[in-house]
Parts: structure tokens; sequence; C-alpha cells
């Protein structure tokens, strides 16, 4: 009955044209297959299991209260949906979807575990999910998130010197298509920055960075730059499995202190990149831009280096002005190009992000403020880059 019952999964793949086609060891298991109404189907085989829960950013969401810096904060989380077994095999059919990456995890007779089909997974700082990612049609969120059909840019790990915090250490790299070709063409460079906890994996990993730009670059709607990833944990130097010591990752400590070690080491970042690659060198062929505790260092290094940046981007994180803010005022009177502040309308940041949008048009300072849906999350910061990197380089 068992065979029969796989055979019957497997021929509905062969049938499916639509379907996203990972396939669990020896056992024929599609899972997610992604249907052709926009629907996703998960699978999981274990006749021994009682109850299996699929959780995912997908599903219905729920209000979940939890202590942040003394505050109760209250924010969306994806509810479960139960599988429904039929001789051993579980199953689950979600509502059709929009175009969007989305991650979800099992949960078997109460145990988190990743869907053994599905060799898709990301790490969000210590937690690892699998993933999928769906477009209903060309130019949807999902499709500048998936690698289409278009010319491709490189990505390197590379490491550095870093004499101001007495260490090596690693960051991402993205050339765009052609920069190996263009030998004599001069690059402008968007440096992007992650929030606690994360690394310089990130943004590649779990923001679809490289991907995104791709796409935008080969449409044309995005200037040809270069996409500088760094890690802005201060106190480590790579993300963990190549740092020199074994780590587990956490939320940084100290924000106060990472946001100052990253303003006083950021000119090292700034040396080696060009030193190595060809790079534009003036203020408005920089940008800088990071989310959450990126967001808030991309702030302050606008305000500790104001000639040094010509695009700020701040999403889901920035830095409140203060009375009379003479480091805003120093940002202003360089005149940079765009000043672009982002954040989700349930997001426990909006308040500071209204603050800094609202002086800044008090002293008639030329700020743009995008808010979106939902709250401090991957959904909005891949959309926030998505818009931001248009805007770039013009």
């Amino acid at each position: 009955m068992k065979n029969i019952i796989l055979t019957a999964v497997a021929l509905l793949v062969g049938i499916s044209v639509h379907a996203q086609q990972v396939l669990g060891p020896g056992t024929g298991i599609v899972s997610p297959e992604i249907n052709a109404d926009n629907t996703v189907t998960f699978r999981y085989y274990n006749p021994k299991a009682v109850t299996v829960q699929i959780s995912g950013d997908f599903l219905p969401s729920q209000k979940i209260t939890y202590m942040m810096e003394g505050q109760e904060r209250v924010w969306e989380a994806p509810g479960r949906a139960d599988l429904v077994e039929h001789n051993g095999l579980w199953t689950y059919t979600s509502a059709p979807l929009e175009g969007e990456l989305y991650s979800y995890t099992l949960y078997v007779d109460g145990q988190k575990m990743m869907d053994p089909s599905n060799i898709y997974q990301n790490r969000d700082i210590a937690t690892w999910t699998n993933i999928f990612t769906i477009s209903t049609e060309k130019g949807d969120k999902g499709w500048y998130y998936q690698v289409n059909d278009t010319p491709h840019g490189n990505v390197s790990k590379v490491w550095y010197d870093s004499p101001t915090l007495s260490m090596q250490r690693r960051m991402t790299v993205y050339t765009p298509a052609g920069y190996e070709k263009n030998t004599k063409t001069k690059y402008p460079v968007l440096y992007l920055l992650h929030g606690s906890g994360g690394d310089e994996d990130a943004w590649a990993d779990l923001g679809r960075a490289v991907q995104i730009l791709d796409n935008l670059i080969a449409e044309g709607k995005a200037e040809p730059m270069i996409m500088v990833m760094p890690n802005g944990v201060y106190f480590n130097q790579a993300a963990p499995g190549v740092a020199v010591n074994m780590f587990q990752p956490t939320m940084t400590n100290s924000r106060s202190q990472s946001t100052v070690e990253v303003e006083n080491s950021f000119p090292d970042i700034i040396k080696y990149i060009e030193s190595n690659y060809r790079v534009k060198k003036d203020k408005n062929s920089r940008a800088v831009a990071g989310l959450s505790m990126g967001g808030r260092q991309s702030a302050a290094l606008s305000r500790k280096y104001p000639t040094m940046f010509g695009y700020v981007g701040m999403f889901s994180g920035v830095v409140p002005p203060e009375e009379n803010d003479k480091a805003l005022e120093a940002v202003f009177a360089a005149q940079p190009k765009l000043y672009w502040i982002a954040c989700g309308k349930t997001d426990g940041v909006m308040a500071n992000s209204l603050l800094l949008k609202e002086y800044c048009e008090s002293k008639g300072y030329p700020v743009s403020f995008y808010e979106s849906e939902g709250g401090h999350i991957w959904r909005n910061w891949r959309e926030y880059l998505t818009i931001f990197a248009q805007k770039l380089f013009k």
C-alpha cells in the first residue's frame, strides 16, 4: 500500500508542469509543490506520527506578545495548520499565494523539524527554516527574488584587514554582470548592512539581494553597481563556520557600542573596496543602507561622515534626532541625493521613524518616507531594497 501511495505522488509530479520538484532522498515525495492555481501542497511521510503541523509566514497570522528593552511589544507571527494523514502520508495545501519568498517549518508530534523533501533552507541568526519562492507573473515580488534567465553578477566572500578592530574580517561583495569584461568601467557602490545577530551572509541569503540586483539591472531599472555586504557585528570576524572560533550567533548585546564600532571601523571597508575594485570614489557614487541595527548604523555613518555618502537608506531602523541636531544639520548641508526612511505600519520602530521624518520636515530637510504593511520582517526589507536600489546613482 505504501508503494502505491508513493507511486501516485510521483505521477502527480509528472503531470504538474508547475511543480517545484524538490525530492526527498529515495522517496519520490514532492514538497513543496507549487500548483497551477498558485496554491502550494506540502507532503511528509511518517506512518508513526500522531500529529503533524506546519508553521509558515503564508498562513493566517496570530498576535504574539514579547518583551523588548523593558517594553511590551506585539508582533504578527505565522500561525500553524494541521496536515491531513492518509496511510502515513501527511499533506497540507495552502490558499492561493501571491508572488513572494516564503518560509516554513514542520512540527512532528510537537517537535520542530525541517521538511526532509526540501533542500532549500535559510538561517536567520540561529534559526533554520525551509523556504520556497513563488511568482505568479513577471515583475511581482517573487519574480525579483528568484533566479531568472538574465545576465548574472558574481559574488565573492572577501577577507580584509581591519586595523581599527585589530582583526581580519569577512564581507560579501557583488559585482554586476559584465564587470570582468568592462575593464575600463568604474562602478558606484552600495554598502548594505544587516540587522542585529546577522552577518555578511544575511542579505545575500535572506534578503535575496543578489537576485534583486541581477533582475533590476537586467531590466534597466537599476544602474549597474557593486554591492558590499559587510559583517556589522563588530566582535565577530565572520559568519558561523568560517570564523576562527566556533560560536552560536545571538542578537547583538550592545546596540550603541556596535554602532560606534562600525562607525569607527567603516573606513577600513571603504579603503579595501576602493583599493581592490574599479569603483567611483565621489560621494554621489556611494550609498549606504541597512535594516534594523543596520538602519541605525547607516544613519549614524551618514552623521559621522556627512560628505561620504550621497544616498542613505534606513529600513526599520533610524537614529532619532536630538534637539537642534547639529550632526543631522551637517548631513543635509552636504546635500545628499537621497535620504530615505522605510518602515512597516506595525513595526515597533515606526515611532522613531516618524520622529526623524517629522523633525527633518520641520527643518526643511528633503527626506523621503515609505510606509508598508506589516512589521519587523524580511518580507518588508526585501521590498525596501527593491525600491531603494532603483533610486540610486541616477
